[in-house]
């Protein structure tokens, strides 16, 4: 038997069809050895208001599941007031196995052992097949727990470029990081890595290129200018002091100060010699 919410939500060796048996199967995965109450399955399954019927139709989608669960040979899905409790061994569940290699590989970070930190969140990464709890409607529950999830997805891989990176694999990281920062443009990480790898590679005019697309986003959408983190990249890259500061304004406003900063004098002198 085997649970998966890392992806389209399913149920080995057979998926229920019906797409509400397998909402009501994400609700009782994602909150695994734990009792959820028939009103929160309700929530989940009709977040516009229950109908009439909500408390029969919910008993007969469980009866499907505890049938389907228990030809599977898993433990029996359990009717425990005021819902239903599911336990799942963690060999079993794509999530549970996750989020222990997941802790796994900030352990090895932790320790230094850039190794064993690729090698844990690389096998992490791999239980992915597509975005988490797919498949299905979300509801309330279902949509958070879906955000999160993708967190903790963004954070391991972001943890494991970092330690590629440290074992100086930036030649095979650069295409990885371009797609990732094009799909995730505000996430600053993510092109700091990029920037690296392109630093590494000899790749100046790249990594500078990079640096303007995301500070652009994050101006654009935020009204930010880029942390910490990429301001040391960008310091990396050019060979220049790293600003310390963090500027915010509102979007579409402009700076009280007609003073640029040190970024902005950076690429303005790059500017002018290209």
């Amino acid at each position: 038997m085997r649970f998966r919410v890392l992806g389209p939500v399913r149920l080995e060796p057979r998926t229920p069809s019906a797409a509400k048996q397998r909402a009501v199967l994400a609700a009782l995965l994602l909150r695994a050895g734990r009792v959820v109450s028939a009103s929160s399955l309700f929530d989940e399954l009709w977040p516009q208001g229950p109908p009439r019927t909500a408390a029969t139709t919910l008993q007969v989608y469980v009866s499907h599941l505890r049938k389907a669960i228990g030809e599977g040979g898993g433990t029996p899905l359990e009717t425990r007031a005021p819902g239903y409790l599911l336990r799942v061994a963690p060999g079993e569940f794509d999530l549970a196995r996750f989020e222990e290699l997941h802790r796994d590989g900030r352990g090895a970070a932790r320790r230094g052992d850039f190794v064993a930190v690729s090698r844990t969140l690389g096998e992490a990464l791999a239980l992915w097949q597509g975005p988490a709890v797919s498949g299905v409607e979300h509801g309330p529950a279902l949509a958070a727990a879906a955000a999160r999830l993708e967190e903790l997805r963004l954070e391991a891989i972001e943890l494991r470029i970092e330690a590629d990176l440290r074992l100086g694999r930036h030649e095979e990281l650069t295409g990885e990081l371009t797609e990732l920062a094009h799909a995730h443009p505000l996430r600053e990480q993510l092109h700091c890595h990029l920037m690296e790898a392109l630093r590494r590679a000899g790749r100046t005019a790249d990594a500078l290129r990079a640096y303007r697309t995301v500070r652009r986003a994050l101006h654009d959408e935020l009204g930010v200018e880029p942390g910490p983190g990429l301001a040391r990249a960008h310091s990396r890259v050019v060979g220049g002091p790293v600003p310390v500061s963090r500027s915010a304004f509102p979007v579409g406003s402009r700076r009280a100060s007609a003073v640029p900063s040190p970024d902005d004098r950076v690429i303005r002198a790059h500017r002018r010699s290209a």
